[in-house]
């Protein structure tokens, strides 16, 4: 879907399977920048790779166009399609450098964030050709994108800022409220959503997480309910706690915030205990 003049996006779905043979359906966004050539940001999973081309080309534009790719952060669901788009586009990669042994090898990923068989999606690893941070202001195809570090969902984690469409890009960072609670650092999340409330002229948001488009008035509710959805989080999890005597598990944590919460069960995934125990080390919020 065009966005903004410069700014495609599209919401690519696929399913996420567990260990126990569970499918859990999920989506992941990708963005086109359209100018003098196409930039892509994050490439979904190996699946959703032929969506990207099929959607390219419906905008009358060539998948050889696609000349640089970056990406918001190194996690399967975001990296999968690198593999495929390197077969067909050949574009060069940029991404956080922290990040990047996670992209470039997989094995070494799965073996530190596993998640059931995101491994099987992945197309196949690529090489950064340099590296991107917060701060930087780079013109890839001559549109204008600023970077902003925005940590927590993982300590890497990039926003793209595009300033001549008001443009947000936010990745992952965002918790969009009913959804899987998946950060790494409940502080960085929060200070990184401050951040992006911060940033002057965002006259539209789009969320990895979320197929909202929020503009205007809209954006700033919008980045608050993902705090407000943590606080609800870290409530649940103090009570949990306080219940145990104080000394909870991750393992305690998660379904007692799940039932709270109406989450599914089968989300209940090595990377949310993860944000659980994040919750339990963090001060209250």
């Amino acid at each position: 879907m065009q966005i903004t003049p410069r700014v495609h996006c599209l919401w690519l779905e696929f399913e996420i399977k567990t260990p126990a043979g569970e499918r859990i359906p999920r989506f992941v966004t990708s963005y086109i920048l359209a100018g003098d050539t196409l930039t892509l940001i994050d490439t979904g999973v190996a699946s959703t790779a032929p969506d990207i081309f099929t959607y390219v080309e419906s905008i009358g534009r060539k998948p050889e166009e696609i000349s640089r790719v970056l990406l918001t952060h190194s996690h399967f669901d975001h990296i999968g399609g690198n593999g495929l788009i390197a077969e067909k586009s050949g574009p060069e990669f940029l991404g956080p450098e922290s990040e990047r042994r996670m992209i470039e090898d997989l094995d070494y990923q799965h073996s530190v964030r596993p998640v059931g068989r995101m491994r099987d999606a992945v197309s196949g690893p690529v090489k950064l050709a340099g590296f991107i941070a917060g701060g930087d202001e780079i013109s890839p195809g001559g549109v204008d994108v600023r970077v902003v570090h925005t940590p927590g969902h993982s300590a890497g984690s990039l926003s793209f800022f595009i300033p001549d469409d008001g443009a947000l890009i936010s990745g992952d960072v965002l918790p969009e409220p009913g959804t899987l609670p998946i950060y790494e650092s409940v502080a960085d999340t929060l200070t990184s959503l401050d951040k992006l409330k911060a940033l002057q002229g965002v006259k539209v948001l789009l969320s990895a997480m979320s197929r909202a488009v929020s503009r205007d008035e809209a954006v700033h509710a919008h980045i608050e309910s993902g705090a407000g959805y943590m606080r609800e989080i870290d409530g649940l999890v103090r009570e949990v706690s306080a219940q145990k005597g104080g000394d909870a598990s991750p393992e305690e944590a998660a379904p007692f915030v799940f039932e709270r919460l109406g989450l599914p069960r089968a989300g209940l995934i090595p990377i949310v205990l993860r944000t659980m125990k994040a919750h339990l080390d963090a001060e209250p919020i």
